[in-house]
């Protein structure tokens, strides 16, 4: 069972930023960045951190959904809040949910989380793809990886372009897809032209000088498909 149909197709999925305490310089720098990515127009945001305590997590997460009601208030621009891993959390707080291929039973997380909330997915073959859409749960499949990054080691063999192209064709819009993993604003454009629903990044905004002008070029290549 997946969430509502109307409450993916209310997402803006084109840029997904996923949260980085550490390449962020702090959990007290992420809310900032976020606020400045949201309001270059990210649509998605993902809070992830796996060294956290439960209470650390839970004061960065509540941080970071704060810093997305400041720009909503000011601007309008709202963004869709992801929690990663921590099932909990995302339960309590009543925000959606990723998680990876080992990080529990995802029956479980829909049976928590009901039919109002999102659930993302990751999925690195075509093998996890079909697996999951034999008897969809997930409401967006996170392609992982496309290339290989420094952010995350424990990874599968990148998918790369064929394989993002392959995996997009096989779900024919019976979920949403984003891509991940090494991606940023040179070859984002390849990726797009996938098919994805949305590119994830994560240092090309944690690391940025300017979080705000660095959202608004990977948002510009959307823009010029």
């Amino acid at each position: 069972m997946q969430a509502h149909k109307k409450v993916a197709k209310a997402v803006d999925w084109r840029l997904y930023v996923v949260t980085d305490t550490e390449l962020a310089g702090g959990p007290d720098r992420v809310p900032r960045i976020v606020e400045q990515a949201v309001l270059g127009g990210a649509g998605v945001v993902q809070v992830r951190d796996k060294n956290m305590s439960e209470l650390e997590f839970l004061h960065l997460t509540q941080s970071v959904v704060e810093a997305t009601r400041r720009v909503f208030d000011a601007t309008g621009n709202q963004a869709a809040i992801f929690v990663n891993d921590r099932l909990d959390i995302a339960a309590d707080l009543g925000l959606h949910f990723h998680m990876g291929q080992q990080d529990g039973d995802i029956k479980e997380a829909r049976r928590r989380l009901g039919e109002d909330r999102l659930i993302g997915l990751s999925v690195s073959n075509l093998e996890q793809a079909r697996t999951e859409l034999s008897d969809p749960t997930a409401d967006v499949l996170g392609l992982s990886p496309i290339w290989n990054t420094s952010t995350k080691t424990d990874t599968d063999p990148p998918l790369e372009i064929q394989g993002a192209e392959q995996v997009v064709q096989l779900t024919a819009g019976r979920a949403k897809t984003v891509a991940i993993g090494g991606i940023n604003a040179v070859n984002a454009r390849w990726v797009i032209d996938t098919g994805v629903d949305g590119i994830c990044v994560v240092s090309v905004i944690m690391t940025a000088p300017d979080p705000l002008a660095a959202t608004q070029r990977l948002m510009s290549l959307w823009r010029t498909r």
